[in-house]
């Protein structure tokens, strides 16, 4: 310090003013022996001479802290401004991703929803193809219709829709026949059923198949109820 100011002769003293960049300015600089009031009236007068200098440091001072101070809060809303587009962005994605996500998941959904329907209807038209399949082997297995005759049985079939058929068989023809018929009709779905008659009330079930229509009290004419099992 003593070099920087450039020092001769001692007791040295020097008034100095803060300055920009971290430097010192040099008011005054006073050498040698002084006494008090001498002092006193040099300090007084570098104060006085240098009044201006010290009010335009302490503005600029002042203007410096707060130019820092408005840095600090442009800085302060910049980064809560680019905190709030992070944010929004954030959202913006996770939104997206949501709605992205549920529309995967939809498309998901009606994929198998249309695979189910699929099947569905492969399976019902695999079913409806067995049952036409069926009634065909069964009209086959029927055989030709018997011409009216002495050992010739006519029977009636009602079906629960009200609908009737009437076909004749041989008298010798077996109750598993009646059957056979119904089952090559399409009045039924494939639904599980009985042959019952009225009056008396008889139900023909699979127990009785091998008996011959004769034998059952049905020949020369009989009329029987399609009754659909639960």
């Amino acid at each position: 310090m003593s070099n920087s100011l450039k020092a001769s002769r001692f007791p040295f003293c020097a008034v100095v003013m803060a300055s920009t960049n971290q430097r010192i300015v040099l008011l005054s600089q006073i050498e040698g022996p002084q006494t008090p009031e001498e002092m006193l009236s040099i300090l007084q007068r570098v104060v006085e001479e240098c009044s201006t200098s010290l009010v335009a440091a302490r503005l600029e001072a002042e203007e410096r802290r707060n130019n820092l101070r408005l840095r600090e809060e442009q800085d302060a809303a910049y980064r809560a401004a680019l905190e709030a587009d992070r944010a929004r962005e954030r959202q913006r994605k996770e939104e997206q991703e949501r709605l992205e996500r549920e529309a995967a998941e939809a498309y998901k959904k009606r994929k198998e929803e249309e695979e189910a329907a699929e099947r569905a209807a492969q399976e019902a038209a695999e079913r409806q193809a067995a049952l036409v399949r069926r009634r065909q082997e069964k009209a086959l297995e029927l055989g030709e219709e018997p011409e009216k005759g002495s050992d010739v049985t006519q029977v009636l079939f009602r079906f629960p829709n009200g609908e009737r058929k009437e076909r004749r068989f041989q008298s010798s023809a077996t109750i598993e026949s009646l059957y056979t018929y119904v089952d090559s009709l399409d009045c039924l779905n494939d639904e599980k059923y009985s042959l019952v008659s009225n009056f008396p009330r008889v139900s023909y079930g699979s127990e009785k198949y091998s008996i011959t229509l004769k034998e059952a009290g049905l020949h020369p004419r009989a009329s029987l109820f399609v009754e659909i099992e639960s």
